[in-house]
């Protein structure tokens, strides 16, 4: 099976979803459900995704959130493998945690945001975990009916404006529109996903493919170009990018982070070609994200780059 492409670009809106490999578990308590929600929060902050809805089962997660930089790939890399890796280690465990890539939709506008968010917030009911969805803690619909306690990175209100300008009538038809999908439980809206994968128009089916199908148009085809582009941004030459072993290389350490996050290569084959060994490299890339959670500027750097190919192509 071919590998699903992705369109990464600012300003889109997605469906996103992922489970456990072999269907099993991701959580076993609430300790892990707070670490789960805790790295999606990080993870909308710093690349800048605005949470429309999310739940998290046991054994697997939605969320629905527009991008405002290109950041999908690199921001589910960051939320999974960091969960996996905090989840193996309080459990002792070694291995996958997802049974492969996540499956994403890509959506053409909010008009589709009342079905798609009621679609995420009746999984708890259809999974049998509760029979009304304000009694699932792990989820956004809780803080559609009462807003006292939501985390800055959930956008509710854009939802309940598809409906009314006045929040409580917005938030009356809301809840009397997800009740009516317990009575009556609605098709899935993401059936209607051309290719499985994208929901919209003709015209907008035909965008995405046209950008998709451009090949690299997205992202820089090598290291050579992400190096290039870090040295235009910071004006400094690409000679100094390259260099190894220089303290504080802040272009070094933003073409690593970079490289690794859009680069449709192997970590081995990056640490070749940056002349690092493994752990040399996964030591460098760390330091970077450390350096990202931190550092404003950088921050700023690493997100206009992301932007700058995300915007390019037809």
């Amino acid at each position: 099976m071919s590998r699903q492409l992705r369109f990464d670009v600012a300003d889109s809106l997605h469906h996103v979803t992922n489970r456990g490999i072999e269907r099993r578990n991701i959580v076993r308590d609430d300790d892990d459900r707070s670490e789960f929600v805790r790295l999606l929060g990080r993870m909308a902050a710093r690349h800048r995704w605005r949470v429309f809805a999310w739940v998290l089962l046991d054994n697997h997660f939605h969320l629905f959130f527009r991008l405002e930089v290109p950041s999908l790939s690199a921001g589910m890399h960051d939320l999974e493998s960091g969960y996996a890796t905090l989840f193996n280690r309080r459990h002792e465990r070694d291995g996958p945690l997802f049974q492969g890539r996540f499956h994403d939709v890509v959506v053409e506008n909010e008009t589709h945001a009342w079905e798609l968010s009621r679609y995420v917030h009746l999984n708890p009911c259809r999974a049998c975990r509760v029979s009304r969805p304000e009694e699932w803690v792990w989820g956004s619909y809780r803080y559609y009916m009462n807003p006292r306690g939501a985390p800055d990175w959930l956008d509710w209100p854009t939802v309940l404006a598809e409906h009314s300008q006045r929040e409580a009538a917005a938030r009356v038809a809301y809840k009397r529109f997800v009740e009516a999908g317990l009575a009556h439980p609605p098709t899935n809206p993401l059936s209607a996903a051309v290719d499985e994968w994208i929901l919209g128009s003709p015209e907008f089916v035909k965008r995405v493919r046209t950008v998709c199908l451009a090949g690299t148009a997205l992202q820089p085809t090598d290291q050579d170009a992400v190096i290039a582009a870090v040295s235009s941004r910071l004006g400094v030459p690409e000679a100094v990018v390259r260099r190894r072993g220089r303290h504080d290389n802040v272009a070094r350490l933003l073409a690593l982070l970079l490289s690794r996050d859009l680069l449709p290569v192997s970590a081995a084959e990056l640490a070749d070609a940056f002349q690092l060994s493994r752990s040399g490299f996964s030591t460098a890339v760390n330091q970077a994200r450390e350096r990202l959670e931190r550092d404003a500027e950088f921050a700023a750097h690493v997100l206009a780059l992301r932007e700058l190919w995300g915007r390019s192509g037809p």
